[in-house]
């Protein structure tokens, strides 16, 4: 039996001795899946454009060998600088990286960087990118220059000097580690990691991992908090070392969003232990405090809806964080409000970011791979 097939058969039985306890559901069979681009430097979100390109956000290699390079401590192992970061469009072309020398952190062997995180477009073509930090702002002042980009909001300009007429550059909208900075949403440690935005009738909305929180961005560059997503208590897993059922404070961790009929719908990844089943889609309306639109998820990474109204959510793992089945993820269809999620597409590779189109799935995966990120296009199940 292959790796890959002994994969699948390891999560369906996980996930047929959990359904009495009632975790998602698994649907009939697994869906054709096309490999529209490989080598990739950790990908994240994508986003088509008005004209049907693919755009994807390169989260880069860190230092990728230099010398001497600029590191920093993270949780996951020391990060390393360097402005390897893109953005590319992938159309009938093929793939061409229009923006390019944006920062990255990662580690030596350039996996697991933090950089680029997603571009979103509006119907007129006006673009914007997050770039992530997964830091207290103030580290910013020790990094080189690309690196004061880190922890902002941008839109993507052509270059009037470039001879390259789709070359492209960023410019600033508005410093979300500042408003970390200056407001801390969520009263913890500070720590900003802009993820996943999204255009809507007030400008734009953005989610900030680091700070736990979604915010609100004015065409004036103006930030607000729309939401705070609160802590919880998790068990610990034995790999804590702690004594059985000694419960730990686990943060909520907002990472995808979407926008529909006036409300914003967030994706959990959740913080460690990362427990099984734990994550939640939470939707948000203006001026009334965050509510659980679905569970019985893990680490939900991303999230969009598809045109019969279902919504789709990516799972970064579809078992655990710890152990062989670390980052096997799975896409999963939940019908409507509390719904029992259902099994779409599983042994996805480290799953980033998810848009849908024209009945299909576009997924980035080995998103924590230095030069093995893909594209993939997945059909919806009818």
């Amino acid at each position: 039996m292959s790796t890959t097939a002994r994969r699948l058969a390891a999560a369906a039985a996980v996930l047929l001795a959990a359904l009495a306890q009632g975790p998602p559901a698994a649907a009939a069979a697994a869906p054709a899946v096309t490999v529209l681009y490989t080598g990739l430097s950790n990908p994240r979100g994508l986003a088509f454009d008005p004209d049907g390109d693919l755009y994807v956000a390169e989260a880069g290699r860190g230092a990728d060998g230099s010398p001497d390079p600029v590191c920093l401590p993270r949780p996951q192992g020391q990060g390393c600088f360097g402005a390897t970061g893109a953005v590319g469009r992938l159309s009938v072309d093929g793939y061409e990286r229009l923006l390019t020398g944006l920062p990255s952190l990662a580690g030596p062997d350039g996996t697991e960087a933090i950089g680029p995180t997603d571009v979103a477009f509006n119907r007129h073509g006006h673009s914007l990118l997050t770039i992530g930090l997964s830091e207290d702002p103030k580290v910013r002042a020790e990094l080189p220059a690309p690196g004061q980009l880190m922890g902002g909001l941008y839109t993507m300009r052509r270059d009037p000097e470039s001879w390259q007429e789709l070359r492209l550059y960023p410019q600033l909208v508005t410093d979300l580690g500042g408003h970390e900075a200056g407001t801390n949403p969520d009263g913890g440690e500070l720590d900003s990691n802009p993820q996943s935005v999204a255009y809507d009738a007030d400008g734009a909305v953005v989610s900030d991992a680091g700070a736990n929180s979604l915010l609100s961005v004015n065409p004036a560059g103006a930030v607000s908090t729309l939401a705070v997503f609160p802590n919880r208590e998790a068990v610990a897993p034995p790999s804590f070392g702690l004594p059985p059922g000694t419960t730990v404070a686990m943060q909520s961790v907002p990472m995808g969003v979407a926008v529909r009929d006036g409300a914003y719908y967030v994706a959990e990844l959740t913080g460690g232990p990362f427990p099984i089943g734990g994550a939640r889609v939470w939707r948000v309306v203006p001026d009334q405090p965050p509510t659980v639109y679905a569970q019985g998820l893990t680490t939900a990474i991303d999230l969009a809806f598809g045109p019969d109204g279902s919504l789709y959510v990516l799972e970064f793992t579809h078992t655990s964080m710890y152990g062989p089945e670390r980052g096997v993820g799975a896409l999963m269809r939940i019908r409507r409000e509390g719904a029992t999620p259902e099994l779409v597409l599983g042994d996805i590779n480290f799953p980033g970011g998810l848009t849908i189109r024209n009945g299909n799935a576009y997924l980035t995966d080995c998103s924590t791979c230095a030069t093995a990120g893909r594209v993939l296009r997945v059909p919806l199940p009818r």
